[in-house]
């Protein structure tokens, strides 16, 4: 006995769409700049608003929270809030030193965002992830 399989027109769009899943997310995509850029970041690396190494006291003293500016050059991704610079894992190049002579510009408002962990969703075919506030 012979089997065929009908492909109906659900099948046919349900696999179409597939080629559009991905393990890879928005939070994903790299935000590249392409001019050299300054981002603030804490004492242990972490990004944090800009705006906090603005408001530093302009005597230079730093407080308990030592807050310092990490430079990017062009052609580089910028990291997102709350991003470690020196984490392997999203491979950032910068330094906390700036190049000689170059002007740095603030980050591009696409990168001022905060990138959270994804929770598993269930679903058809692999995983899904939701991005949000983390509560299940």
């Amino acid at each position: 006995m012979k089997k065929q399989l009908a492909l109906t027109t659900a099948m046919a769009a349900t696999l179409a769409g597939l080629s559009g899943c991905s393990s890879r997310n928005s939070w994903d995509d790299d935000v590249v700049v392409d001019r050299d850029t300054r981002v603030c970041v804490d004492q242990n690396g972490y990004r944090v608003e800009d705006n906090r190494c603005n408001q530093r006291s302009s005597s230079g003293s730093f407080g308990s929270g030592a807050l310092l500016w990490y430079y990017v050059n062009r052609g580089n991704r910028v990291p997102f809030y709350g991003d470690r610079v020196n984490d392997p894992q999203l491979g950032l190049k910068g330094s906390y030193f700036p190049t000689k002579g170059a002007q740095y510009a603030s980050a591009p408002a696409k990168s001022n965002l905060v990138r959270t962990s994804s929770m598993a969703r269930g679903g058809f075919g692999s995983r899904g992830s939701f991005f949000g506030s983390g509560l299940s």
